[in-house]
């Protein structure tokens, strides 16, 4: 596979120069076209922080961030927020507008990123997703995995090549959080669709090809499929079997 997302001393700091807050790196990585990459870590690990500057919702302090021929690094606002408009994006917390049914709530992210959206293609994919029974339904009446859903739906809009998740399933139950990972994963292999999904929760890893680990704003480790490679200052690279393999229900 080849790569889309290339990442090369890429930094983020916060604050002002007298007084930068390090949030993230240096740190190198590379994504494949077509790959499911799960990025780990606890909370301050600097994952959402990553998957945000990949995403084009904030700007790197340093380094080279491309996507296909999107070079992030340097691109202005108006040029990021096009950006977005090819990707889809997925958050913890649904970010639904209440006061829209579950159908208008998908033709939105269309409408948000300048798009043009058919009715029947907001259907078909809600349809896909199990929903065909709550399309008109008001979200205030969704259950939370229903809510991740029509998220989910949203996300797909305009046939994008890349999905960023994060935090997909944090406020989710049991049940949900499984049906959940099981959507992602087999759109992922359905659709060829790359997807990089950030989360402090390792059921995710069963479905990686790439399981990216963070801590304190660093890459510590990188795992393949089957390998693992073990990522530090002036180290070699050490490799050993190490992932489950993928089960498709």
């Amino acid at each position: 596979m080849s790569s889309l997302i290339k990442i090369q001393a890429v930094s983020k700091y916060y604050g002002n120069k007298q007084n930068p807050i390090r949030a993230l790196g240096p740190v190198d990585l590379q994504i494949e076209k077509g790959s499911f990459t799960v990025i780990l870590g606890r909370s301050g690990s600097g994952k959402s922080t990553l998957l945000n500057l990949m995403a084009g919702l904030d700007k790197v302090t340093s380094g080279e961030l491309v996507v296909g021929e999107d070079n992030l690094s340097r691109a202005k606002s108006n040029k990021l927020a096009k950006y977005r408009s090819k990707i889809g994006i997925i958050f913890q917390f649904y970010n639904l507008l209440p006061n829209l049914n579950t159908l208008e709530n998908v033709m939105m992210g269309a409408w948000a990123g300048g798009n043009a959206v058919s009715e029947k293609e907001a259907t078909d994919i809600l349809t896909t997703l199990g929903l065909e029974h709550r399309i008109t339904a008001n979200v205030k009446t969704l259950s939370g995995g229903e809510k991740q859903r029509v998220a989910i739906a949203r996300s797909l809009i305009g046939n994008p090549e890349i999905l960023f998740c994060d935090e997909p399933t944090g406020a989710l139950d049991s049940k949900s959080e499984q049906d959940v990972q099981e959507i992602l994963f087999k759109l992922h292999k359905k659709n060829n669709l790359t997807v990089v999904l950030v989360t402090h929760n390792p059921d995710f890893v069963k479905y990686a090809d790439k399981v990216v680990t963070m801590q304190d704003g660093s890459i510590i480790k990188i795992d393949l499929k089957n390998q693992e490679a073990q990522v530090g200052e002036n180290e070699e690279i050490m490799l050993r079997p190490n992932l489950e393999p993928i089960v498709v229900g």
